[in-house]
């Protein structure tokens, strides 16, 4: 069997990987392209990262929705490429192989923190407000949702910690129109915060989150807002918004949270007492140290791989014609959407001229070779577009859709009809 052009694999189907199939799909109309995700559900980043009230940046997803139902872009949810398929069967079978996995776990601090402390990564808290299947977060004995507690601590500046902040400061009316799982935000208790504190080891001058993000946070109504560290020196939009805004509503009396900035403030070790964390703080232009206590500290330092598992984490000897990686696996855990679409074009393009420089070669027969090897329960874009429905008819009046949360639950209504025994099995596979 000849082929008019390379059969392509794709795996992973957040935005870069979404992008790279829909700028191949332009430059090559009969091209077989297959998108394999771990998740019987695809979007990654875009459903699970963005936050649940930034409704307009997951817009995109029908800019995807459109390319799929143009036909040659196939989906294929329920696959763990690593684990269901081997990267090398993956590369004997199609022509060409993009890895898309991203990084999927939150950095940890590099500075010592009591095992018993209650940390955890800012990834984890959004992902599980974005209803991922298997966001982790703590847990108690009982195996209950661990709370956030009533003071909450967040390190880091940029647009991840911004995000933190922000889904725990709305209100329940502020959240209209989003698809935040809602007994994720209970069982978090946030509505139960009444202190916020962002620790930033940069100056104001440097945050690294962007002027629009800011400016929602230090709007939001009965928020008020306190900065430290920030001086006259201090320039550039940030710390601009932060000086005008300190001090708001304190004096009015009405506030029913507080955010406060503490910049220039580098933490060097994180201690649990009585349950809390204890945070020793070295201010970086004074060199004074102070204690802090919180219920939570939330980690938003950044993202990577170090503790996923192996066997589905793309080896970096897996290279050579013909594979290619894009996205945050490529240039690391920075970037918004568009950016990640910037960086899927310069990829593709070079797909695009390897291949027309006879580089890579139309030589293989694609997913028709591996099909029968696929686990059972595969999802394609018809078993997505049933649970999409789903969720969207079952919101409620104030929200844009209930995400299901089990990957069950996603198998049977993706299957709707099938076997119950061919779901059960799947979960089998997934647990």
């Amino acid at each position: 069997m000849t082929a008019c052009f390379p059969t392509v694999a794709i795996v992973g189907s957040g935005p870069s990987g979404c992008y790279v199939a829909q700028f191949l799909q332009k430059k090559w109309a009969g091209a077989q392209i297959t998108i394999f995700e771990a998740l019987p559900v695809p979007y990654g980043l875009i459903r699970y990262g963005v936050a649940a009230d930034h409704q307009g940046s997951k817009a995109v997803i029908q800019q995807f929705e459109r390319m799929f139902e143009k036909g040659g872009v196939e989906f294929r949810g329920n696959v763990s490429i690593g684990r269901d398929i081997s990267y090398a069967k993956l590369t004997e079978s199609f022509d060409i192989v993009v890895l898309a996995t991203g990084l999927n776990n939150d950095a940890t601090l590099d500075i010592p923190v009591h095992p018993q402390a209650p940390v955890v990564g800012a990834g984890s808290v959004l992902k599980a407000l974005n209803g991922h299947p298997r966001a982790s977060l703590p847990k108690l004995v009982d195996g209950t949702i661990r709370k956030l507690g009533r003071n909450v601590a967040v390190i880091g500046s940029g647009n991840v910690a911004i995000d933190v902040l922000r889904m725990v400061a709305k209100s329940d009316d502020e959240l209209a129109g989003s698809d935040i799982a809602d007994e994720i935000r209970i069982a978090l208790g946030t509505e139960e915060v009444n202190s916020l504190t962002l620790i930033s080891r940069s100056s104001a001058s440097d945050a690294k989150c962007d002027e629009s993000m800011m400016a929602e946070l230090l709007s939001l109504p009965g928020v008020a807002i306190r900065a430290q560290g920030i001086n006259e020196d201090d320039q550039g939009p940030i710390a601009q918004l932060l000086k005008l805004a300190s001090g708001r509503e304190i004096s009015l009396g009405f506030s029913r949270l507080f955010v406060n900035f503490m910049f220039n403030a580098v933490p060097v070790e994180v201690e649990e007492e009585r349950g809390l964390a204890k945070v020793s703080l070295v201010d970086r232009l004074t060199g004074l140290r102070a204690e802090m206590m919180f219920d939570t500290v939330v980690t938003a330092i950044g993202f990577n791989n170090e503790n996923a598992r192996q066997s589905i984490v793309p080896s970096e000897d897996l290279a050579g014609d013909g594979v290619y990686r894009v996205g945050w696996l490529r240039r690391g855990p920075k970037g918004t959407v568009a950016e990640n679409r910037k960086d899927a074009k310069a990829v593709s393009d070079q797909i695009v001229s390897d291949y027309e420089a006879g580089i890579v070669q139309a030589r293989k027969l694609g997913l028709i070779s591996i099909v029968h090897e696929l686990p059972i329960g595969v999802v394609n874009h018809e078993g997505w577009l049933r649970i999409d429905r789903h969720e969207r008819a079952c919101a409620k009046p104030t929200r844009c859709r209930e995400k299901v949360t089990e990957i069950r639950a996603m198998l049977k209504i993706a299957q709707s009809g099938d076997d119950i025994k061919v779901i059960a099995a799947s979960e089998e596979l997934v647990d």
